[in-house]
């Protein structure tokens, strides 16, 4: 039985199909079909592995009908917001040493995918600097776009590399800021609580804003020498009306959040918020991986409101965090939408309350469980990892797969740690996820951008994406006990919204198997090649990991 669907969200596809075991077959080529203005266009998608026995040049991309897919997976990249496409898989047969496809078993076209960000949704950027994708697309640049610094096209409102690591995520914040400077929304206020912020097109457009733009701006990563390397970009402020929060060690102020207000006479009534992983910074907005969530929903974002409140009061007339008794009072309880679809806990919370919520639903998971984290602290401290990896360790444990960064500081190396076919693998970061250390054992990886020590910057854990009872907890927090009993942060548990765990869902895989995909390589010496011109690469499907994850997204309800 032959099947084949395609899943998107506003940046990738991700295509999945099922085959029985093709004699001969070295792999599948892929054909996508582009509706425009009502015409189509058919292509073949490329890839840039090739056999291991051929010659290669750098950064070549060939039609899969010569380099095929040898998977039953393939995340179209190579794809824009606002496409809308179907997909189709044709095996490739060795016949007396020529590729040839195999007409007899051509799938049917997948459904149709479209493209599209809305306006309320989830947001991510191209964070993956030293990514194929990301050279590839500046090998393309004109020359003197070449010869830019990284810093001289972040700076550049126009850069195209700008507008390509920012992704929608920047788009979103974009349409964020401009609302209020729509004409005919000069009742438009906008309220945000920043970690830190150094983004020099984000500062013109809240200043654009003016004394409409409400800022709780925190001292950032503070350390013994500097307690506010945030001042600076404070100072640039100087047409908003500018709160600052300084916290001391143990706390951070570590919110990203914005919400948009209606004033009505003295009151206002917010009716949008923005929140999830991402900081408004060159860092935040390009160099790592982030994501965001935008909600108009008027109770999710009145809470969001008081919160901003809570906060603002909760400072001395010097800008100096208290963590009195009225914040923590009020960060005590969750908060949610009527539906109780939408529930947030803010914190600094008691007893790790937020934390016992999320274990609870990671033990409830029957699925798969899907994460990515930043900084959840050591294993007593990251309480959510240890769930997870708890449940990997299971008989019948469901698909579980996720990727953290710390950043241990200092001298020492940045880490990822794994929980893949069941196992918590680690290793140092850098040595693993930078091709220079692959050397030309494999000829089809080429030389990325150097690597930040903070790639994976998101706050992610989605449960049952394609069950009955999805559930995306993500936010601010890293998940773990110090931004639970500690930090300023927020953490929201969305429920039964299958299209945004879907688009999650798409976007964490194509982050999971890229960094996965380099450590193993790294780890093993690089020793796989290339494509091998057999067909038993078929076999690793037959069962255990690999058929658990195609069975995993063989669930998924394409809309």
């Amino acid at each position: 039985m032959r099947i084949i669907k395609a899943i998107c969200n506003s940046d990738d596809v991700e295509i999945i199909w099922k085959y029985p075991k093709i004699d001969n077959c070295l792999g599948f080529a892929i054909q996508r079909e582009k509706e425009v203005n009502g015409t189509s266009q058919l292509s073949w998608v490329k890839s840039s592995v090739g056999f291991e026995d051929e010659p290669h040049i750098d950064f070549e991309m060939k039609n899969t009908t010569l380099w095929p897919i040898q998977k039953y997976m393939w995340t179209d990249y190579l794809v824009d917001s606002g496409d809308t496409v179907r997909y189709r898989v044709i095996p490739m047969i060795d016949q007396e040493n020529n590729l040839v496809q195999d007409g007899n078993n051509i799938s049917d076209w997948s459904n149709w995918v479209t493209l599209k960000a809305k306006p309320t949704d989830a947001f991510f950027n191209r964070g993956l600097v030293s990514s194929q994708f990301v050279s590839r697309k500046l090998i393309n640049l004109p020359e003197k776009e070449r010869k830019k610094t990284l810093d001289q096209h972040l700076n550049n409102e126009k850069s195209p590399l700008r507008k390509l690591m920012g992704g929608e995520l920047l788009n979103a914040i974009y349409r964020f800021l401009d609302e209020p400077c729509i004409n005919g929304n000069e009742d438009i206020h906008l309220f945000a609580a920043l970690y830190e912020l150094n983004d020099a097109v984000l500062i013109k457009k809240l200043n654009a804003i003016g004394k409409r733009a409400n800022i709780i701006l925190a001292n950032g990563a503070f350390g013994d020498k500097d307690l506010d390397p945030q001042k600076e970009n404070a100072d640039k402020l100087d047409k908003t009306n500018l709160i600052r929060r300084i916290v001391r060690s143990p706390h951070f102020a570590h919110n990203k959040f914005a919400i948009l207000a209606k004033k009505n006479g003295e009151n206002y009534e917010p009716y949008k918020v923005l929140m999830g992983s991402t900081n408004w910074t060159h860092n935040g907005l390009f160099t790592q991986v982030n994501n965001a969530v935008v909600i108009e929903d008027k109770e999710v974002s009145d809470y969001y409101f008081q919160e901003w409140q809570k906060i603002k009061e909760d400072c001395d007339q010097n800008g100096i965090g208290l963590y009195g008794q009225a914040f923590k009072a009020f960060n005590a309880t969750p908060k949610s939408n009527k539906t109780g679809k939408i529930e947030t806990w803010f914190t600094p919370t008691k007893k790790a309350a937020d934390m016992e919520e999320a274990m609870q639903l990671i033990d409830n998971a029957k699925d798969g469980i899907l994460f990515l984290m930043f900084k959840p602290g050591n294993l007593k401290s990251a309480v959510l990892y240890h769930k997870i990896y708890e449940r990997a360790k299971e008989e019948n444990a469901p698909l579980i797969h996720g990727v953290i960064n710390t950043d241990p500081g200092g001298k020492d190396d940045p880490t990822i740690q794994f929980v893949d076919k069941g196992k918590k693998q680690s290793g140092s970061f850098l040595f693993a996820t930078t091709p220079e250390n692959l050397k030309e054992d494999f000829g089809f990886w080429k030389k990325e951008l150097p690597k930040p020590s903070v790639t994976i910057h998101s706050k992610i854990v989605l449960i049952d994406p394609f069950g009955d009872n999805p559930i995306l907890i993500t936010g601010s927090h890293n998940m773990g006990l110090k931004a639970s009993g500690s930090n300023d942060d927020n953490l929201n548990i969305i429920r039964d919204n299958p299209e945004l765990c879907q688009s999650y869902a798409v976007h964490m895989l194509a982050i999971y198997h890229h960094f996965r995909s380099r450590f193993y390589r790294s780890k093993k010496g690089a020793k796989w090649k290339g494509l091998i011109r057999e067909d038993r690469w078929q076999s690793w499907y037959d069962g255990g990991s690999y058929k658990k994850e195609l069975d995993f997204w063989m669930k998924s309800n394409p809309k």
